[in-house]
């Protein structure tokens, strides 16, 4: 953190605080009323005195026993008059619950329907109109603030924008360089037309000014640079950087060491994050039978987007498991309600104890889950760069098909490990095949992703890092010598 230095506005807007505060409200911890705590205590005090008033009654043998006995009756009995104004309305509800309760009922499906449609506009508010106005404005007051500390900073020689979303970069006037991972709202516009209505829109006209505007960009691929910023967007192709990702590496999250079988080890701590998981699982009534034992699945690492492709998968899968009779479970990462059009084929075809959605994993249970997979699959149609699922499900010694991209194409060359990796994601039953491959020829399939694995591993984050900062320094010194001319 010495190397680091955070600027910006001070405070924020109060709109904001509300916002935040909200949400922290509906995340809280949701403990007993303080009614049922008080009805708690008072009967655990009535049950202690009940108790200790039972032992003394049956030792009463004498007057003088007797006495003692009402003695200290008096202060429970004093006790109970008390607490009557509290009792009464208590047994009073007790006595009326039933009624209650069925007029409840009546009224639940109704409640029901109205709390879902609020908790949903609350999860995801960017779909309410009034809200995205709100943002939007919001958005533009913050962007000028930031503007005014940016222009402060003169001794800051180029700026760097690690997204496409903010059209207000290209306001700095100094060397400034955009990263564009893609932009898959062109390749797949009516798909994403049904998410999240005109706030897609709103954010695909902001990649589009910012790409229009930019100075400098740069991006993951070969593929999206010719295929999508020069061809679609006109940009200058000497205006585009193209810096590849390093290896994305899971092992460190589940390795174990000091044990006399390090791998049996590790095994067993992932299955206990893996069962973990499955307790959050969007079928819980299922799930929750399967901690026990070994579960045997193929995984894909995604959320439910329309360019990744998850109904390809799910008929190849659905083939596979009612005609190829695989015993393999499919663990998906999204959550079925995002996209209707998938939780409709799990419904339509019974496949709700056979696909196990998964979302929100950490990273050690991200990495589990790739650790006891019997194979990693990604069916993607579009992606910003070679998709991390090959190098994190390698790095814990998993094989991995996936689909025939571009962009998977210009990472991994070798013509051989193509053969046996990939599939046309055009085409369920091709990626059927590859599945079904993959599962009878594992560590074939792996010794040879093990060898451009390998490979890919050579090139690290710091050397993405260096990469960007000579970019940066670049641009940099072409400003200064436009400056003295």
């Amino acid at each position: 953190m010495d190397r680091v230095r955070v600027i910006g506005p001070k405070g924020k807007p109060y709109a904001l605080y509300v916002y935040e505060a909200w949400k922290s409200y509906l995340k809280r911890e949701r403990g007993s009323s303080w009614l049922r705590r008080l009805s708690r205590g008072m009967d655990k005090v009535a049950t202690r005195a009940q108790m200790r008033l039972e032992r003394r009654g049956i030792t009463v043998n004498s007057l003088s026993t007797l006495l003692m006995f009402c003695v200290e009756a008096l202060p429970v009995g004093a006790l109970l008059l008390m607490l009557a104004p509290l009792w009464i309305p208590m047994l009073l509800v007790n006595r009326w619950k039933p009624l209650l309760q069925r007029g409840f009922q009546r009224l639940a499906p109704r409640i029901a329907v109205k709390r879902a449609r609020l908790k949903a506009l609350l999860d995801e508010p960017q779909g309410i109109g009034l809200v995205q106005r709100l943002f939007a404005d919001m958005e533009h007051s913050e962007s000028q603030r930031m503007q005014k500390v940016i222009e402060r900073l003169h001794e800051v020689t180029a700026w760097y924008c690690p997204t496409a979303f903010w059209p207000a970069f290209n306001e700095i006037k100094a060397p400034r360089l955009m990263c564009v991972p893609d932009v898959v709202l062109t390749d797949f516009p009516v798909g994403f037309s049904s998410v999240n209505g005109n706030y897609t829109l709103q954010v695909f006209e902001k990649v589009q000014e910012s790409i229009h505007s930019a100075h400098n960009l740069v991006t993951y691929s070969d593929a999206v640079k010719w295929g999508t910023l020069v061809d679609r967007y006109g940009v200058d192709a000497e205006k585009i950087s193209v810096i590849h990702h390093a290896a994305n590496k899971l092992n460190r999250s589940v390795e174990i060491t000091g044990f006399p079988d390090t791998e049996k080890t590790a095994k067993h701590h992932c299955q206990k994050l893996l069962f973990q998981a499955l307790l959050r699982a969007t079928n819980i009534d299922y799930t929750s039978g399967l901690v026990n034992g070994e579960l045997q699945f193929i995984f894909y690492a995604s959320q439910f987007r329309p360019n990744k492709n998850i109904i390809t998968l799910l008929r190849a899968y659905e083939y596979l498991l009612r005609n190829r009779y695989i015993s393999h479970k499919l663990i998906l990462t999204g959550h079925p309600r995002s996209a209707p059009e998938i939780q409709d084929f799990i419904s339509i075809n019974r496949l709700e104890n056979d696909v196990l959605c998964l979302p929100k994993l950490s990273i050690a249970e991200l990495a589990a889950c790739y650790k006891l997979a019997a194979l990693a699959v990604n069916p993607s149609l579009s992606e910003g760069g070679c998709p991390f699922t090959f190098t994190e499900a390698l790095s814990v010694d998993t094989p991995v098909v996936m689909a025939r991209i571009p962009v998977t194409e210009e990472v991994l060359t070798d013509p051989q490990l193509q053969e046996i990796s990939f599939f046309d994601p055009y085409d369920w039953q091709d990626c059927a095949r590859r599945i079904e491959w993959g599962l009878a020829h594992p560590q074939e399939l792996l010794a040879r992703q093990r060898i451009t694995y390998d490979q890919l591993s050579q090139r690290s984050w710091s050397d993405v890092v260096n990469e960007h900062i000579e970019v940066l320094d670049r641009i940099s010194r072409v400003d200064r010598i436009k400056n003295l001319q």
